[in-house]
């Protein structure tokens, strides 16, 4: 199973309100957590957002190209969003128990709280990474039609998540727990 950088950008926070502006996701080595192949960026602008959850969704589930570990920040945001919306368009999407009992992901949400000193509040991407944006423009320049603009955001954003999910990825093994003499966590 490959590991797949996974994100969505919304006009808000509420799916039952709320629509998919783009969902964007990437290959990366499973061991390197570098990437392997081009972000595929899936943009509501150019067709809706139902095509663009008609065309993932089969991905998602496992029916589609690849079946996939997704790494992310919020993974359980992305998934509900996705199951909601999903389920708003009559596209298929299987149950939230499915979803969340058996479809593996990797969360860098709760390193990000420990690098953040224990704290929800403020342990974001652009808190530890060099993003030039917050995420809460994005709706703003979906609105204001700036489409080329969201693109830019995101491919960076995808850039920054990937360096520090490397970063993160090539310090794991300092964590590992080895001969009691070797290690003094205590």
């Amino acid at each position: 199973m490959s590991e797949y950088y996974l994100d969505i950008e919304t006009t808000g926070l509420d799916p039952r309100v709320d629509s998919i502006i783009t969902i964007q996701y990437q290959r990366l080595g499973m061991r390197t957590g570098r990437v392997s192949e081009t972000l595929e960026i899936l943009r509501s602008w150019e067709s809706s957002e139902k095509e663009v959850l008609k065309q993932f969704m089969p991905m998602f589930t496992g029916t589609g190209p690849f079946s996939f570990v997704a790494i992310g920040s919020n993974i359980p945001f992305i998934y509900s969003f996705l199951i909601q919306r999903s389920r708003h368009h009559d596209v298929d999407v299987p149950d939230p128990i499915y979803v969340f009992g058996s479809k593996p992901y990797l969360d860098i949400k709760p390193f990000l709280v420990l690098m953040n000193g224990g704290s929800f509040k403020g342990a974001s991407l652009d808190r530890f990474t060099n993003l030039s944006f917050k995420g809460d423009m994005i709706p703003k320049l979906y609105e204001g039609k700036q489409y080329d603009l969201i693109v830019e955001c995101v491919r960076e954003e995808a850039r920054e998540f990937v360096y520090l999910y490397k970063h993160l990825k090539e310090r794991a093994p300092d964590l590992v727990i080895g001969k009691k003499e070797e290690k003094q966590w205590f």
